[in-house]
């Protein structure tokens, strides 16, 4: 039996033609697609098709994902496993490298276009400006983070994005926060349907956010005028 092959690999923040090149090929070849109910099926049906087998496993079950992905692996197939975004952030990249590895089974990492960058740029607006006193950022997982540590990040580099959020998390965030700041909400932000909160924030249950908060005073304003 022939050996098979693993791609990982990042589709981006959800449009089509932010897909790259690289991943587009490795897609083309693949013979099994595995992917999470946060890559939208446009992205399937538009690049996935010489795949004879496609999978979806919800993002609940990560740890089924990679069971199913080795398992084709090990038949001979050529797998692609789609990562929302960039495979780097979030999504279990450690695991899955450490299993393959002890498998035996060849693969390759292709980056995705991150939804981090790709949502506040579609607003015109910057990660970070030394102007305005913001030298950096961090990113942080919504669910798992402590607030007290989330407003400490955002006082010591400027800007904070909190990804996939609960909502209430990033309320008691904000209440540790001493001096002026500005939130952004973004939802679906490069797909149709894109809705933007400023100074403010959705429902719990609105579905996946992008919260941005930033010292930077005049940050709202500017996102106001796109």
């Amino acid at each position: 039996m022939r050996s098979g092959f693993v791609y990982i690999v990042g589709v981006g923040p959800g449009a089509p033609d932010l897909v790259t090149l690289r991943a587009v090929r490795a897609l083309e070849r693949a013979e099994v697609v595995v992917y999470g109910n946060l890559v939208p099926d446009e992205i399937i049906e538009k690049f996935c098709k010489n795949a004879r087998e496609v999978i979806k496993v919800t993002k609940r079950h990560r740890r089924e994902s990679i069971r199913i992905v080795v398992e084709k692996a090990l038949e001979g197939k050529i797998v692609a496993h789609l990562k929302n975004g960039d495979p780097a952030i979030f999504s279990s990249l450690r695991e899955e490298i450490e299993e393959l590895r002890r498998c035996g089974i060849p693969f390759e990492i292709i980056p995705g276009v991150s939804s981090v960058s790709a949502s506040i740029l579609e607003l015109g607006l910057s990660l970070t400006d030394y102007a305005s006193g913001v030298r950096g950022f961090s990113v942080v997982d919504g669910h798992d983070e402590d607030p007290r540590v989330m407003s400490e990040l955002l006082r010591m580099l400027g800007m904070i994005v909190v990804l996939m959020p609960s909502i209430e998390k990033v309320r008691e965030m904000l209440r540790y926060i001493d001096g002026e700041y500005c939130v952004i909400a973004v939802k679906r932000a490069t797909l149709e349907g894109r809705t933007v909160y400023i100074n403010d924030l959705p429902d719990e249950s609105s579905g996946p956010t992008i919260v941005y908060v930033t010292t930077d005073k005049t940050y709202c304003e500017r996102a106001c005028r796109e």
